[in-house]
């Protein structure tokens, strides 16, 4: 009876054993779920971008060591536009035409991002923008295009806050010439002067492959010392910024120097050196993940990533690092609600529902008549101190 009853137990393990592997193999043959990545590789932004690729690819990778999404494994289909608006057309018609590729994420800059936003919404494909794009592009409320960024709007409002907090009373403005950054220095200016802020913006502007900004901060000298600047507000992003902060040392300017949150990439310290010292900004969280709130529910979201980011690739995480973590599992999160009915249109539907999705960068809520996702309240201030990023709080104001 015992070696009938063992028999029993042994048909009945083989048996699951059999099942496991035909899961098993029936998840193995899933086709994987695409997504485009349409980034400038090559070019002024390569060194912001190959983070971008980094974590993605990280993240990727443990969602399909954890089986993927209901067992189709995520692939992603990276192309370098080189920061050329016409290839980046190009990369985007070229996924659009793949019927599966689900969904784009990319390019970085402004400019390239109008025209593949443009392409998103007469081809009927997602597009997910990681940089910030100015207002006026937002403004046309694209229903396939969905940021992942804060807008110029709150990061200028966020800036202020920092402004009124320091006691500023007159800030310059020296602004990068591309639309982006002019509209950072627009609005800036806007919610500057509403709170009783002189704002001046310089009609000197530099170009982001400009690697010298000495000729330019000449002809600023006179007018910080005429108008008593407070602080040179540094509107800018990349390599820049810290090439406009070592060249005002350089040149014995002590004037204090706020940036955009574009300084919150790891690189930024390592290419200022010593200047950056003092240099403060608003940014994302992922900055500082070692230094927020014990009570802040997407903490541990960031530590976390922040501990894999070293790990993997013997960096922390960062700005754009964050924008990458997020945009990768937001698209995880809206595959997974599409209840195995995946096409262009369910994801887009998906996405688009997202409601108190915590990831690095703040609690993201999406709807018909919002894509931007995050508030200002998702935001920090950051000092660069000792060489390293360091939050600093304000009595009401975090």
């Amino acid at each position: 009876m015992k070696v009938k009853g063992l028999g029993i137990v042994t048909m009945v393990c083989c048996f699951c054993l059999v099942l496991a592997w035909l899961a098993f193999a029936q998840a193995a043959g899933k086709a994987p779920y695409k997504i485009g990545v349409n980034l400038e590789l090559t070019g002024p932004w390569a060194e912001v971008t190959k983070t971008v690729k980094q974590a993605m690819t990280m993240e990727v990778d443990l969602i399909n060591a954890r089986g993927g999404v209901d067992g189709h494994p995520l692939e992603l289909v990276i192309e370098d536009n080189g920061f050329d608006q016409g290839r980046a057309a190009a990369i985007m018609n070229k996924f659009s035409r793949d019927k599966n590729i689900l969904a784009v994420v990319g390019p970085f800059e402004d400019p390239l991002q109008a025209t593949t936003r443009a392409i998103a919404e007469r081809e009927g494909i997602t597009n997910i923008i990681i940089c910030p794009s100015n207002p006026t592009v937002r403004g046309l409320k694209q229903r396939w295009s969905f940021n992942i960024a804060q807008s110029d709007i709150v990061v200028s409002q966020k800036l202020v806050d920092l402004c009124l907090a320091r006691k500023y009373k007159t800030v310059l403005v020296f602004p990068g010439n591309w639309p982006l950054a002019l509209s950072l220095a627009n609005y800036f200016k806007k919610f500057g002067e509403e709170k009783g802020i002189k704002v001046i913006v310089s009609a000197e502007t530099h170009a982001p492959s400009d690697i010298d900004m000495t000729p330019q901060l000449i002809k600023l000298k006179p007018i910080i010392e005429k108008e008593k600047v407070d602080c040179l507000y540094a509107c800018t992003g990349g390599p820049p910024g810290p090439i406009i902060v070592k060249n005002m040392r350089a040149l014995g300017m002590k004037t204090p120097v706020i940036g955009t949150h574009a300084f919150g990439f790891g690189f930024i310290i390592a290419l200022g050196g010593a200047a950056m010292e003092g240099v403060e900004f608003a940014a994302g969280k992922p900055v500082v993940p070692d230094q927020l709130d014990n009570a802040d529910p997407i903490r541990p979201i960031v530590v976390d990533f922040d501990k894999r980011m070293q790990a993997r690739y013997k960096v922390g995480a960062d700005q754009i690092a964050g924008h990458a973590h997020d945009a990768t599992w937001l698209v995880y999160d809206a595959l997974k609600r599409c209840s195995g009915k995946v096409t262009r249109g369910a994801f887009r539907d998906a996405l688009e529902a997202t409601k108190g999705f915590k990831a690095c960068h703040g609690i993201y809520n999406y709807s018909p008549q919002d894509h931007d996702g995050l508030s200002k309240e998702d935001m920090v201030f950051i000092r660069i101190e000792g060489g390293k990023f360091k939050r600093i709080t304000f009595a009401g104001n975090r």
